[in-house]
């Protein structure tokens, strides 16, 4: 699967200032988008990256737009640290097979 990766984005921006994080990485579909750091940075990162890219696979398990009403109802409900989607991304922070067939553009 290819996945994008988006350097200085506004949507990454915004969502780095409400999480009061200095850096960020968001996903969207089949991009991340990133906020304060370079591609060459955050690809250095392997458990961010397995982090963002097990999101990718969240979308394409969910579809877009329900993948991102669940995540915000999770989120609303149980807060960022307890949303099942975060829990899932960082199990899969472990998982050295999760990068497997993934192509960065």
């Amino acid at each position: 699967m290819r996945v994008r990766i988006k350097e200085k984005s506004l949507l990454a921006r915004f969502a780095a200032y409400n999480l009061k994080s200095n850096k960020m990485a968001i996903v969207f579909g089949k991009t991340i988008l990133l906020h304060n750091t370079t591609k060459e940075d955050f690809l250095a990162n392997t458990k961010w990256v397995r982090h963002e890219v097990a999101h990718v696979y969240q979308y394409q398990k969910k579809g877009l737009i329900y993948f991102i009403v669940a995540y915000l109802l999770d989120t609303f409900n149980l807060g960022y640290q307890y949303n099942r989607y975060e829990v899932d991304a960082r199990n899969q922070e472990k998982n050295p097979h999760i990068l497997n067939g993934i192509e960065f553009v």
